[in-house]
């Protein structure tokens, strides 16, 4: 009985490692996206992020779509979730 080698950390960092950021339009183009907020992550207090975390669950089918959409627009869901949440507490807020 062989047993398959394990992966190193090298090649697991490429796997999962961020994408890039896309790069700003050339003079005179227009960007499709609305401008991304700056980051939520505080240099006083050592890079941490202070966003909270929130759960919640979604149809197979509907997660399939959304997946889909977010590669085809080269962001994450976890980009989309935080712009649609945002567009609806702009809705709602008074």
């Amino acid at each position: 009985m062989s047993a398959k080698p394990r992966p190193t950390l090298d090649s697991l960092s490429d796997r999962f490692a961020r994408k890039p950021a896309p790069a700003a339009p050339a003079a005179g183009e227009t960007e499709d996206a609305p401008p991304a907020p700056a980051s939520e992550k505080s240099p006083l207090d050592g890079g941490r992020d202070k966003r909270v975390q929130i759960l919640t669950r979604i149809d197979p089918a509907t997660r399939k779509r959304l997946k889909m959409i977010a590669v085809e627009h080269d962001r994450t869901i976890q980009d989309i979730c935080e712009e649609a949440i945002r567009d609806f507490v702009a809705r709602h807020s008074k």
